[in-house]
């Protein structure tokens, strides 16, 4: 199993925030091959730590959770850091803070040039799509992934596409890349409307993010 495979097997996954004009048999037949996909891709990287086609009983919530973070092992050449947050949105001040998530995914190996991504049809993208259009239409090669729960970036307020890439130099800040913000490609999901917390993720949640980041597992994303 080479690099390049892993980087596609990540990039599935996380492009399944960005699939909102799809239809739904769309979506079912691509998540349907991600899923098999990435069982098989499993199996082969990580000597078949992956989840049993049929669970078995567990006595204690924590046995469920270790059995979780083992079948969640990532493959070689990933690191992953997740950590919370909160905002207040501009759009709905009255709600008070509110709870965000951003998780950080560090190719260590160094920048690859093999990677690629599906995106959304509709014609009114989201900023983090646009973003990721791109990256990859101008050739940038990729070490980092970013992707934050709560607000999805379409159609905000203000600069959307501005306060992905902010979002993006933190990270390439932080992770100490190379080539910069163009090396990170960000993904949103949540409220559509809504500006981005931009400084929030990127000067509380993102660098905690990385401080968290481990090569263990990927359990912490999912929880």
């Amino acid at each position: 199993m080479n690099f390049a495979r892993n980087v596609a097997l990540v990039l599935a996954v996380v492009s399944s925030s960005c699939v909102g004009a799809f239809s739904a048999s769309r979506i079912n037949n691509a998540m349907k091959q991600a899923s098999s996909n990435a069982a098989t891709m499993l199996h082969e990287t990580n000597g078949g730590l992956d989840t049993d086609l049929i669970l078995p009983s567990f006595s204690t919530k924590e046995e469920y959770i270790a059995y979780l973070k083992k079948a969640g092992s990532l493959p070689d050449g990933f690191a992953l850091g997740t950590a919370k947050g909160t905002f207040v949105s501009v759009e709905a001040p009255a709600m008070g803070p509110l709870p965000i998530k951003a998780t950080v995914i560090h190719l260590t190996e160094g920048p690859t040039d093999s990677w690629a991504a599906v995106f959304t049809s509709n014609r009114f993208p989201g900023c983090p799509v646009k973003v990721g259009k791109d990256r990859l239409a101008k050739g940038h090669p990729l070490q980092a992934l970013v992707i934050n729960n709560k607000v999805s970036n379409v159609c905000p307020g203000g600069d959307g596409v501005a306060a992905a890439e902010s979002v993006c130099a933190a990270v390439a800040e932080g992770l100490n890349l190379p080539g910069g913000a163009n090396t990170v490609l960000p993904s949103s999901t949540g409220v559509i409307g809504w500006r981005l917390p931009a400084k929030e993720l990127a000067e509380d949640v993102v660098p905690k993010a990385i401080e968290a980041i481990q090569a263990d597992s990927a359990f912490a994303a999912a929880e």
